[in-house]
């Protein structure tokens, strides 16, 4: 039952861009899970703009502060998935707690593989997964998707006939192509959902060298800021790709560093 489970899921994350593997965490695993983030949550604060969302707390770095989630990142359902669409070297590129909070609004569509010069319909870069904490439904703002629209050209963008919300019980795996349309619903209940967000990508587009770990911040302090960029103390303009816990990781070199900066 569970091949042939796997196997479904596998076809609909092909067709339609997206698959749900339902209650595939034990809710022993589920609860320690949520056990090890609650200290987290309302420490780090709210999202800063409307992307990340003015009613929702993010915890960033998760695997540094609730290794548990390990289980989470190496699951073999999950695997199964991204060994159809991800090189076997593939990467850990984001791995995040949410809580949305009453009031939240809607966040923007977007694609997470959605980069300057990869026109559309393309290779997927990315597969992300969506790990529910609580029941995700429609009222609480359950993960907005756009079905098939990985494969959609450039110029054509998601009307609102074509979004759907899904019912999701807790212990799930919420799993899409990172060309799908997709975003976090508005929350028009009276609780919180709680979720961790977890990107993977293809392996290929980083450097030769890691250069972040040959020259720490330290003794990149001695270099220009071009230069402490160039290693990959920086951001990819215009989007979060390469934060550390949410900011420029720029400011992690102490010549750098402002405690008044976001």
């Amino acid at each position: 039952m569970a091949r042939l489970r796997i196997a479904a899921s596998r076809q609909q994350l092909l067709e339609d861009g997206y698959t749900v593997l339902p209650e595939i965490l034990a809710p022993e695993l589920t609860a320690a899970v949520r056990a090890a983030l609650e200290p987290h949550f309302g420490v780090e604060g709210w999202g800063r703009n409307e992307f990340e969302g003015t009613n929702t707390e993010r915890v960033y770095s998760l695997l540094d502060k609730c290794p548990v989630v390990a289980s989470l990142v190496e699951h073999e359902a999950v695997l199964a998935l991204l060994d159809d669409h991800l090189r076997p070297s593939r990467l850990l590129a984001a791995c995040q707690a949410t809580r949305v909070h009453p009031g939240e609004t809607p966040q923007d569509l977007h694609c997470d593989d959605d980069l300057p010069g990869t026109p559309r319909p393309r290779p997927p870069g990315s597969v992300s997964v969506m790990w529910t904490l609580s029941h995700y439904h429609p009222e609480n703002g359950s993960t907005l998707l756009v079905p098939g629209s990985h494969i959609w050209a450039e110029a054509r963008k998601p009307d609102a006939s074509e979004v759907v919300s899904l019912d999701i019980p807790p212990g799930s795996a919420l799993v899409w192509l990172g060309g799908v349309y997709h975003g976090a619903g508005p929350n028009l209940s009276d609780e919180f959902r709680d979720g961790i967000n977890m990107i993977y990508f293809q392996p290929w587009l980083r450097q030769v060298e890691n250069m972040t770990l040959v020259i720490s911040p330290q003794r990149a302090a001695a270099f220009s800021e071009t230069v402490q960029r160039l290693l990959g103390y920086s951001v990819v303009d215009g989007t979060f790709f390469g934060h550390v816990n949410g900011r420029d990781p720029i400011k992690l070199i102490p010549a750098n560093h402002r405690e008044d900066e976001s």
